[in-house]
């Protein structure tokens, strides 16, 4: 397989973290959290971040952006609080890029080389499968990966087949960009026997495949866009709102995320 180790774009002022939200599994969560990591880091800790919507092609981050907007301009109040949040932060909209998965590094690289601005992060959402070709390559690319999980049987055996071709990939080359693959668990719901998720644990355990101490519960503020009076949590214009954050784990997730990083 053919690599793509080095990026023929010039240095930068500042070399951003390539970060993607990858499982070989669709439907579980990796563009919702792609948007809320990015807003969460964006907007309330400070921190410059470009979202690269690999996900052809149906690009469905751009879509939601897109939805956004033609909500807001249809909205007065919407809009008075889209200006009240740039008065108060300073902080525009990140930026959302286009992209196939082959050219995922090199859509990035031409919109850094021109902007004027020292980028933090990078967060790519990745198609569902790495049938799609470039996802692989893509995905051994990035400085690190984080991979959600669910509970369910199908998911969880495609999920660890998936990290552990990874690592075994970055086993064998020593000289890949990727530093790390970290797995978390997503849609815990409370009312379900742990069993299935202890007997996980102790695989990861005996696997060596790290997983990540936050665990995301299930909860219906995960399934819907953008918001209604004043209650913001999944969306690309606006921050999670502290209403909205209260029991989501995100900020914990967040939190861990950003340890890993060692952007703190």
């Amino acid at each position: 397989m053919k690599q793509v180790i080095h990026s023929k774009f010039k240095p930068m002022k500042k070399e951003p973290l390539f970060v993607a939200l990858s499982n070989q599994k669709g439907g579980v969560g990796k563009s919702t959290f792609t948007v809320l990591l990015a807003s969460y880091f964006h907007y309330l800790k400070g921190y410059n971040v470009l979202v690269v919507d690999c996900d052809y092609p149906q690009h469905s981050i751009s879509a939601m952006r897109d939805w956004e907007v033609g909500n807001i301009e249809k909205n007065v109040h919407l809009q008075n609080q889209l200006v009240e949040q740039f008065g108060t932060s300073g902080r525009k909209a990140y930026s959302i890029l286009n992209s196939t998965p082959e050219e995922a590094r090199e859509t990035a690289g031409r919109f850094l080389e021109k902007s004027g601005l020292d980028y933090d992060l990078v967060l790519f959402d990745l198609p569902g499968t790495v049938n799609v070709p470039g996802v692989f390559q893509s995905v051994i690319n990035m400085d690190y990966v984080f991979t959600p999980i669910t509970q369910e049987r199908m998911v969880m055996r495609s999920s660890m087949s998936f990290v552990l071709a990874i690592r075994e990939y970055m086993h064998r080359h020593k000289d890949v960009p990727l530093r790390g693959i970290y797995m978390f668990w997503n849609r815990m719901d409370k009312r379900v026997s742990k069993d299935l998720y202890n007997s996980y644990t102790e695989i990861f355990r005996s696997l060596k495949l790290p997983a990540m101490e936050t665990v995301i519960p299930s909860a219906e503020r995960y399934n819907k866009d953008f918001g209604i009076k004043g209650f913001f949590f999944r969306s690309t214009l606006f921050p999670p709102t502290p209403s909205a954050l209260r029991g989501s784990n995100l900020d914990l997730l967040a939190t861990e995320i950003e340890t890993i990083l060692k952007l703190q």
